[in-house]
């Protein structure tokens, strides 16, 4: 039943992630990211971002974990409509949400992590 995120919202996955990587560097670091939630919950949305996505554990998302985990997001049953709804939210500055009842993704480590 794994089937790839639409053409479109990978585009918009992309486009979330670019709002993060302010400085093009095709990472997302956490002082990007609270810069980006500078006034609503920087470091709470921090936290929960890089525990849901940096699945490496090394301090910044790669735009590889980055299109991983939405893609995890919809191999666990999530619909593109409510992906599409999460990242527009993303797009206008809204709270990092998550998701509930995600699968778990292996860590490289082969320790399997909750999300």
């Amino acid at each position: 039943s794994k089937s790839p995120l639409t053409p479109d919202t990978h585009a918009k996955v992309l486009r979330a992630f670019e709002k993060f990587d302010v400085d093009g560097s095709k990472t997302i670091d956490k002082e990007e990211t609270l810069n980006h939630w500078s006034s609503n919950f920087g470091k709470l949305n921090t936290k929960a971002m890089f525990e849901d996505v940096d699945m490496d554990g090394n301090g910044s998302i790669e735009v590889e974990e980055w299109v991983g985990f939405w893609q995890l997001v919809k191999d666990s049953g999530h619909t593109e409509e409510e992906i599409n709804e999460e990242l527009d939210n993303i797009l206008e500055g809204g709270s990092w949400v998550g998701f509930e009842g995600l699968k778990k993704q292996v860590k490289p480590t082969g320790k399997a992590k909750d999300l």
